[in-house]
């Protein structure tokens, strides 16, 4: 189980998170040339990096989760990840322990967001924040869901092995 990678999968999609934020720092501010025939965006050296970097991150990145999940998959015919499910792979749910786990480590989730977003929304009417700030707010809120549920996760299976 320890290898299970519904146990990691919420550092796979924090690590995506983080360079979705890296690829919106890149391409924040553009600067746009018109002219009749042409548009011409221009991304400063710093940003410029940053883009390509975090783009290449994320394709190799990509590239990994998917091999890992074809593994998985191949190995747990019976507990396949279907990647483009509504339903999140991430839910342990083979017996009743692994889905009260479960279900202790959503509420956990929920209760964040109960209390986070009608404060980001709250923050982002009264204060006068940029696009890129706001990108980063909402990509804050799914970085932190996805560490809430894993420190839970992880400390249930800490208590099993000890």
């Amino acid at each position: 189980m320890k290898n299970d990678i519904r146990l990691n999968y919420p550092l796979w999609m924090m690590a995506f998170v983080a360079l979705i934020g890296a690829f919106a720092y890149g391409i924040h501010s553009p600067t746009m040339t018109k002219t009749e025939t042409s548009l011409m965006l221009e991304i400063g050296g710093l940003e410029g990096f940053v883009l390509l970097a975090s783009l290449l991150l994320y394709v190799i990145l990509l590239t990994i989760f998917l091999i890992k999940v074809r593994n998985h998959n191949k190995e747990n015919p019976k507990q396949k990840l279907a990647i483009w499910s509504i339903r999140p792979p991430e839910y342990l749910e083979q017996d009743e322990g692994m889905t009260h786990i479960t279900r202790v480590a959503v509420q956990k989730v929920y209760t964040f967001y109960t209390w986070s977003l009608p404060l980001l929304a709250a923050v982002v009417i009264l204060f006068p924040l940029t696009r890129l700030m706001i990108i980063y707010g909402i990509l804050a809120l799914a970085f932190i869901q996805y560490l809430i549920y894993y420190l839970e996760i992880r400390k249930h299976f800490k208590e099993e092995t000890e």
